[in-house]
């Protein structure tokens, strides 16, 4: 993990090959793309002698965003696409990388420009969209989960989503756990926000249950 005393010369300092190794550490530690905010907080629980500053990189490289990249190819970026859908049994969308992903959904809008140009690299059709019926019928099924029901409701009555502020952080949970899709993409695609369900329940029609 990170640099060693070993990796330094006396004439250059640290060597391309110690820099990037050291990069990559702070990519197991952080699980996402370096920024200089990481490594400074990775190299706070080292030595500063012998851990690199970022004006490292960017005088190595030329930039930071050339770091990035010595350090992490696209075809790893794309293996890393490949490897989450292995593990989802699907096409991976731009949240299931924040949850799943080495990465992170912000690493590929920025090394590809748009998501869309990243599943062209990885070789995935990025046409493919979750149809709404889906998302909708997903969410019917989780409501109908026992354990979906907020401490204020009886188990033994139908499960549904309530308007209280409390049950949406507790559905969010429910959500994580047993949707099919990440609960952000349910708010996206059928409106609704961080504090309410409202325009999920009259899309799917669950205010009706």
């Amino acid at each position: 993990m990170g640099i060693r005393d070993g990796e330094v010369t006396h004439t250059r300092g640290y060597t391309e090959a110690a820099l990037i190794e050291h990069l990559r550490a702070v990519n197991d530690a952080y699980q996402q793309l370096p920024t200089i905010t990481n490594l400074e907080a990775y190299n706070d629980e080292y030595d500063p002698a012998i851990t690199p500053h970022p004006q490292t990189y960017i005088s190595r490289f030329e930039s930071w965003t050339s770091a990035l990249k010595a350090a992490f190819p696209d075809a790893e970026l794309c293996r890393e696409l490949w490897r989450v859908a292995n593990h989802l049994d699907r096409r991976p969308y731009q949240d299931d990388l924040d949850d799943h992903g080495r990465f992170g959904s912000r690493a590929y809008q920025q090394r590809f420009e748009a998501w869309e140009a990243a599943l062209e690299a990885a070789e995935f059709d990025p046409s493919v969209r979750i149809p709404e019926d889906f998302l909708i019928a997903d969410l019917w099924r989780v409501a109908r989960l026992d354990e979906t029901c907020s401490e204020t409701e009886s188990k033994t009555d139908k499960p549904m989503f309530s308007a209280i502020d409390d049950w949406w952080s507790l559905s969010v949970e429910k959500l994580q756990q047993h949707g099919t899709y990440s609960y952000q993409t349910y708010i996206r695609r059928l409106g609704g926000c961080r504090g309410g369900l409202i325009g999920i329940q009259q899309q799917a029609g669950l205010r009706n249950l």
